[in-house]
Formats: structure tokens, C-alpha cells, sequence
């Protein structure tokens, strides 16, 4: 079913989704080419913003400047979960924002911890979403599948729409 989501619905929404799956495919598009990262989501917040952690050694933190256009792509095939965000990313120069997102997980990353001097913040400012979320378990969505073949009727694969944060 159609869900079309609207400002703070549709930030909890995209909060949720992103908090269930966490990871995404960080995509940008240059030279003719299409690049796919991935990334590990810190935060979403209330506002819809996705933070994350880069190195200024890595393609991000050197590429990035105010405003590339990015999309992130979600996905959790066991949970029929999917998430894509369309936004611009840009480096924050925030070391407060760096010490509120800092979690003993991003030494995995950064084993200098967060005084590494190579350690940044990204912020991607979410333009437009889209989520196709069903609750069903994999055999339920390929049970209403069949019957909608059978029956000559639309399967119902959950809800799906846009998230208009603003």
C-alpha cells in the first residue's frame, strides 16, 4: 500500500528504517561513472540529516566538498526492508558534533580514536526519500505472490512511498 509520508512522520520513519539496517551504500556519480562505498550510519537527525564518520585519506573525505549529490542506499532483504535517500553530502568541521557521534565501535575504523587528525564528519542533507517496508516474512510476500497469480489479483507487497521531510 501507498504510504506518502510528511515531515516529522516521515523523519521517524526514515529514522527507523535507518536505525534497523544501519549500513548503506554510499553512491555518487562522477566522470560518467557511478561509485558505491560502503558506509557505516551514525545518526539521522531531527531534521534527516545522515551522520557519518570518513577519513580525509579516503575518496569521500578528499572528493567531498559543499554539496555533492549523493544517494544512500538501504537495504535488509530479511526484513523486506529498503531505503533510498537522495541528498548532498558535505564535511563538518564540528568537534563537538564528532565527540557526540564517537562510539568505541568507530575504533574499528579509527584506532587513534577521535583526536585521529584524518578523522571527519559528513553530513548528508536528505533531499527526498523513498522506503518499501513489508512486515511480512519472505514466505508470506512469495504466499501472496502466487495467490495474486492465481487469483489475477495485485499482491500486496507492503507499504512503499515517498518521505517528504520537509
Amino acid at each position: 500500500m501507498e504510504k506518502n509520508l510528511q515531515s516529522s512522520e516521515a523523519i521517524k520513519k526514515l529514522k527507523s528504517l535507518v536505525e534497523d539496517i544501519r549500513f548503506c551504500m554510499y553512491t555518487t556519480y562522477k566522470n560518467g561513472k557511478i561509485e558505491s562505498r560502503p558506509m557505516t550510519t551514525l545518526e539521522v537527525d531531527k531534521e534527516g540529516n545522515a551522520w557519518f564518520f570518513t577519513s580525509k585519506q579516503t575518496g569521500i573525505g578528499q572528493e567531498t566538498g559543499s554539496g555533492e549529490d549523493v544517494t544512500l542506499i538501504y537495504s535488509h532483504p530479511g526484513d523486506n526492508t529498503y531505503l533510498s535517500v537522495t541528498g548532498y553530502a558535505t564535511i563538518v568541521e564540528d568537534e563537538q558534533k564528532k565527540e557526540e557521534l564517537w562510539s568505541p565501535l568507530s575504533n574499528a575504523w579509527f584506532p587513534e580514536g577521535k583526536d585521529d587528525p584524518n578523522l571527519v564528519v559528513l553530513k548528508v542533507t536528505t533531499d527526498e526519500a523513498a522506503y518499501w517496508d513489508s512486515p511480512s516474512s519472505k514466505m508470506v510476500v512469495f504466499f501472496s505472490m502466487v495467490k495474486a497469480a492465481v487469483t489475477g489479483h495485485e499482491s500486496d507487497p507492503g507499504d512503499h512511498g515517498k518521505l517528504n521531510l520537509a
